[in-house]
C-alpha cells in the first residue's frame, strides 16, 4: 500500500474529506429537522395565530379560504426544512456510497441554494423601507375599519382582527400600529364605557396596564383598573406595536445571525467538499 494512502486506493485527505461532508451532512438534516418542527410550530403557535388577523382581516370572511401570512411564512419554513433534509440525506448518500452523479447534483443544489439565500438578504435589505410603509398602512387600515372595542365579560361585540389587536397590545405592553392616535380613526367603535356610561373610552382598555398575567388565550375579565387611563389617555403605552415587536425580535437578533452564519459556513463546506470528492471519485473507491 503506498504512503499516505488508505485501503482502496484513497489518500488519507480524501477519507477525511468524505468524513467530513457526512458531518456536514448530519449538521444539514439535523437543521432540516428543526425547521419543519419550527414551521409546525408556528401554525399551531396561540400567540401567532391571534395575530394572523392582523395583515388578513379579510380572513374573517366565512368564504375566504386564503392563507395568513404567518401561514405562508409557516409553509415556506416547512418547505425550506423538507429541501436540507433531502439534501441531507441525499450528501450522506453520495459521500458513503461514492455515487459520483450524487456528488455533482449535490453541488448544484448546495450552490442554487447558496445563491438564492444570498439574493434573499439582498432584497431584504433594499426593501425594508418599503416593507415598512406597506405594513404599518395595512395595521393602521385594520384599526380603521375592523376595531370595535375590548370584550368585556363577553359582552361586548367583537371579530378576530379587534380580538387580535386587544391580545397583542396586552401582550406586547403596546397601543395601535405606531401611537395611540391610530384609534383615532378607528370607524367601528363606539367608545362607550361599561364602567362609565357618560365619560367616552379615547384608547382600549388593553392599551394600558392592567396589572393581570400576559395570556395570548384569553383577556382579563375585569378591565376597571384601566378605567381611569383609558378615558384621559393617561400612563397608556406610548409605543407602537409595529415598533414593539422590532424590539422584541430584536432581542433575538444575535442568535438569529449566528445561525445564518453557521448555516452558511456549513453549506460552502459541504460545497467545496463535494467538488473535491467528485473531483477525485477517478482516484479511489469506495470504503
Amino acid at each position: 500500500m503506498a504512503s499516505g494512502h488508505g485501503q482502496g486506493g484513497m489518500t488519507l485527505s480524501m477519507k477525511l474529506v468524505r468524513l467530513l461532508i457526512i458531518l456536514l451532512n448530519l449538521a444539514i438534516f439535523i437543521i432540516g429537522a428543526v425547521l419543519v418542527a419550527s414551521g409546525c410550530y408556528v401554525m399551531k403557535d396561540p400567540k401567532l395565530q391571534q395575530l394572523r388577523f392582523l395583515l388578513n382581516p379579510n380572513l374573517t370572511s366565512a368564504y375566504s379560504q386564503s392563507l395568513s401570512y404567518i401561514e405562508l411564512f409557516a409553509i415556506a419554513i416547512i418547505m425550506i426544512g423538507g429541501v436540507l433534509l433531502a439534501i441531507g440525506f441525499l450528501g450522506c448518500c453520495g459521500a458513503i456510497k461514492g455515487f459520483r452523479f450524487l456528488h455533482v447534483l449535490y453541488a448544484f443544489i448546495i450552490g442554487v441554494i447558496i445563491i438564492a439565500e444570498i439574493a434573499m438578504i439582498v432584497v431584504f435589505f433594499a426593501y425594508q423601507h418599503q416593507v415598512k410603509n406597506e405594513l404599518v398602512i395595512k395595521l393602521r387600515q385594520s384599526i380603521s375599519a375592523y376595531y370595535v372595542g375590548t370584550p368585556v365579560n363577553n359582552s361586548t361585540n367583537t371579530n378576530p382582527v379587534s380580538l387580535s389587536w386587544d391580545f397583542a397590545q396586552f401582550n406586547l405592553l403596546c397601543c395601535g400600529a405606531i401611537s395611540k392616535n391610530d384609534f383615532v380613526s378607528a370607524k367601528k367603535w363606539d367608545r362607550i364605557n361599561p364602567y362609565q356610561a357618560d365619560v367616552k373610552l379615547v384608547v382600549p382598555f388593553t392599551c394600558c396596564p392592567l396589572g393581570a398575567v400576559k395570556s395570548w388565550t384569553e383577556l382579563p375579565s375585569d378591565l376597571s383598573v384601566a378605567n381611569t387611563c383609558a378615558t384621559t389617555g393617561l400612563n397608556s403605552y406610548s409605543q407602537g406595536c409595529y415598533d414593539r415587536l422590532l424590539d422584541v425580535i430584536s432581542a433575538y437578533k444575535k442568535n438569529f445571525i449566528l445561525i445564518l452564519v453557521v448555516v452558511g459556513v456549513v453549506e460552502i463546506l459541504a460545497f467545496i467538499c463535494s467538488l473535491c470528492l467528485y473531483c477525485r471519485k477517478d482516484k479511489y473507491t469506495t470504503l
